[in-house]
């Protein structure tokens, strides 16, 4: 989705302005006088995405006051969702060394260009550039990032103690995205409303929906993987069984007829042929389309935490927008997993 895309679902005209604000304060925050660490940290940061969590600050922080369009601008607002992208951008870097991986979005890794060592120096480095923004806002937005990071670690590590565990339980698996995934996306919405010094109920509602949404986007970014196209991702297909992260299809198509063939090709770092096998029974399994309805279910929860805020086209639009970017995904990656007549 562009920024023009997320403006109208979200009834926000204004959030391309704040959404560019916050390019000029990331493109200031990788500033050191350390070409080496300047330059692969520009690279990452600057080097695109789709800028959801730092638009999810700005919208929750129009739709808590009922300003609209003029919260967007406000320095204390835009500082907070730089921090968050920051964040982002450094978790990404910190997940490339664990994975080894050599691209991102067909470029690069820091860790491929730079080595490991390096790039761990750059994450770390963009960590505490999204600290010292978050601090300068307010002790409660310092608080919100912190805590986030905190969990994101926590989550992570919890899908390591699981690697190559076709045991891994459901509960397993949710607790482990809701640190490594929406965790982010909460900490999002609470520093967005958290920034304008709003009402601790606004953020209490923010803060659940955030976590819903994260948790719906992790299970589609999931389902991509065992079911989209090399092409459409921009990486292999089956990523995540190659690397014994076993996501909800997975565990659900382990309970179906074909569990125990499946579970064959589990438990050990695998062959290529055994990864296509495994995709290939995920994909005719009821793994794929009952995980999608759990994400449909988050998102629903998503929604209805929102009652509580302004009635207004952003409430609406943010509300709405979980469910559409499941859509929007599909289309995108999956166009066989959207339903006729959509």
């Amino acid at each position: 989705m562009t920024p023009e895309d997320l403006a109208a679902r979200l009834g926000l005209a204004e959030l391309p302005v704040g959404l560019d604000a916050v390019e000029v304060e990331l493109d200031r925050a990788v500033v050191v006088d350390r070409a080496e660490l300047e330059a692969p940290a520009r690279r990452v940061v600057l080097g695109g995405g789709k800028r959801l969590r730092p638009a999810l600050a700005l919208a929750c922080a129009a739709a808590a006051t009922g300003r609209g369009d003029d919260v967007v601008r406000n320095p204390d607002v835009v500082a907070g969702a730089t921090a968050i992208e920051l964040v982002q951008a450094g978790s990404l870097v910190h997940d490339d060394i664990m994975d080894e991986a050599g691209e991102r979005r067909g470029v690069p890794t820091i860790n491929a260009v730079e080595g490991p060592s390096q790039a761990l120096l750059v994450g770390d480095f963009l960590l505490a550039r999204a600290g010292q923004l978050a601090a300068g806002v307010n002790q409660s937005v310092a608080g919100f990032l912190a805590t986030a990071i905190a969990d994101l670690c926590i989550g992570q590590s919890a899908e390591v103690a699981t690697l190559y565990d076709p045991e891994r339980s459901l509960d397993a698996y949710e607790d482990s995205i809701r640190g490594k995934t929406a965790a982010l996306f909460r900490a999002s919405c609470e520093i967005g409303v958290a920034a304008t010094g709003e009402a601790s109920d606004a953020i209490a509602a923010v803060a659940a929906y955030g976590t819903a949404f994260g948790m719906a986007f992790q299970i589609v970014d999931d389902v991509l993987d065992l079911v989209s196209t090399a092409e459409a991702l921009g990486k292999p297909v089956g990523n995540d069984i190659r690397e014994g992260v076993y996501s909800l299809p997975v565990l659900l198509a382990l309970k179906g007829p074909d569990g125990t063939a499946l579970r064959s090709r589990l438990g050990h770092v695998p062959a290529e042929g055994e990864v296509a096998h495994a995709l290939s029974l995920v994909r005719t399994s009821a793994g794929v389309t009952d995980a999608l309805e759990r994400a449909r279910a988050f998102n629903d929860e998503a929604a209805a935490a929102l009652v509580v805020l302004p009635a207004g086209a952003v409430r609406d639009g943010l509300a709405g927008l979980p469910a559409a970017y499941l859509d929007w995904a599909l289309e995108q990656k999956a166009p066989d997993l959207v339903p006729t007549g959509s």
